[in-house]
């Protein structure tokens, strides 16, 4: 006999849904009671078409604080992120594998991990200020630093993008971390998470989303793309042609599609993480100058040291460690933080500095090109946003030279006849940043 939903203070009117994937076919269960049975038993509240599960196979049940999944005593077993349980508390977006039925937990009302900050309770929006902001910085950066074993100076950009309301360009080598780092941070943030893998043959529609003609109303409905999410990750950007490459602008500039003369707007927050392997990788479109422009920052992981390698060896022994976190901040919290690095002060010394450090590089001789006014923008927006993570709400010099390389140097090209001289970008950052001097710097 079913039981009435426990609607306690710890229960909330958005019930958590079950994704069962099997046999080709996809369907969403929403979890309005507080027990079900799954199986291949008629009598099973969740049934599964598998002749390898087993006719009362394993239980979903709340108990008025979280959700848990017990297996009853299965021929086949019962498998959360790969691993055998028994009895298993359930997180937001774990995978549970029941025979050939693949099921996706969603509950992103559970609070997970987020209850060992249960002491210091988050303030209303009313009254979120730069402490409170402190406090999910550091959730944020700790929760990354479980999973992502490599340079925290990675993490710490990563969060300054992201609380600077831009977007982010992950180069590098194949391998070294950049989807995981994205995932990471997708499953840290209470939100819809998106991955697209772009592939030659990928379309723009494909991106967006279309218009399809719905024949029970004789009418067009919009069918919404993965763009439409909080957290997106773009993986493989460079393998996608620049038309469908170009699907991204609006979206990126704008948080916005136009299709057939309508204009959707996407949900916020809205995070593009893109990454790409470099140009001279086989098979690869270089993103365009107007394309890279949208990106607020990018960043190179590079390979971990001797010491962080064995971490990460150590830390996959028995399981992948993605699996092994949850969301630890809430997609609202994210956007009352890009609203207070707005408030952050940048003096009239400052922003004069960052100008004279634009204008050096459009008078450059080695440089095609200087930055436009809006990377001088981006600038200043990432070095409000790196002031408050070093727990401050006013920016430094320290923190213009800190954000140059990562903001400017995927929007600037060296002349050919300058390479020989130059050994990057970011080699002819640090010399500009060198020659502009600024007056009283320690008074500031």
């Amino acid at each position: 006999m079913m039981t009435e939903p426990d609607l306690s203070s710890n229960y909330k009117p958005d019930f958590p849904t079950l994704t069962i994937q099997e046999a080709g076919a996809v369907r969403e269960e929403i979890l309005d009671e507080t027990q079900y049975t799954l199986g291949r038993g008629f009598d099973c509240q969740l049934i599964l078409a598998d002749n390898n599960v087993s006719r009362h196979h394993a239980e979903l049940k709340f108990d008025g604080t979280s959700w848990s999944i017990t297996d009853l005593d299965s021929v086949n077993g019962t498998f959360v992120n790969t691993s055998p349980v028994s009895s298993v508390e359930l997180k937001h977006m774990d995978t549970i594998q029941i025979g050939s039925a693949v099921l996706i937990f969603n509950d992103p009302h559970h609070p997970g991990e987020m209850e060992q900050w249960n002491n210091v309770e988050d303030p209303e929006a009313s009254n979120f200020n730069f402490e409170s902001m402190q406090r999910v910085i550091r959730r944020l950066e700790e929760n990354i630093a479980t999973v992502f074993k490599g340079n925290r100076q990675v993490i710490r950009d990563l969060i300054v993008c992201l609380m600077a309301d831009g977007h982010l360009l992950l180069e590098d080598a194949p391998g070294v971390g950049k989807s995981l780092l994205a995932q990471t941070l997708a499953k840290s943030v209470q939100g819809k998470y998106k991955r697209i893998q772009f592939t030659p043959d990928m379309l723009p529609s494909d991106i967006t989303g279309m218009n399809i003609y719905d024949d029970t109303k004789k009418d067009f409905r919009f069918l919404p793309g993965p763009i439409f999410g909080n957290v997106i990750l773009a993986d493989e950007i460079n393998r996608t042609t620049p038309r469908t490459q170009s699907s991204l602008l609006e979206c990126m500039s704008e948080a916005a599609i136009t299709l057939d003369g309508k204009r959707h707007v996407l949900p916020k927050p809205f995070f593009v993480i893109a990454t790409q392997n470099p140009g001279d990788y086989q098979g690869t479109y270089p993103l365009p100058e107007p394309q890279l422009d949208r990106f607020l920052m990018r960043l190179s992981i590079g390979y971990p040291t001797p010491e962080a390698e064995k971490a990460i060896l150590d830390s996959q022994m028995t399981g992948h460690v993605l699996s092994r976190i949850s969301y630890v901040i809430r997609s609202n919290d994210v956007l009352r933080c890009q609203a207070l690095v707005r408030q952050v002060a940048v003096s009239d010394a400052i922003k004069e500095y960052m100008i004279a450090i634009a204008d050096a590089t459009r008078h450059h001789e080695a440089l095609v090109n200087g930055i436009s006014p809006r990377a001088t923008l981006a600038l200043m927006r990432c070095c409000q946003s790196l002031a408050v993570y070093n727990d401050r709400n006013y920016v430094t010099p320290e923190d213009v030279r800190s954000m140059l390389k990562p903001v400017l140097s995927h929007r600037l090209n060296l002349k050919l006849k300058a390479k020989a001289q130059w050994r990057s970008v970011d080699q002819l950052l640090e010399k500009i940043a060198e020659s502009v001097k600024l007056k009283n710097e320690d008074n500031i």
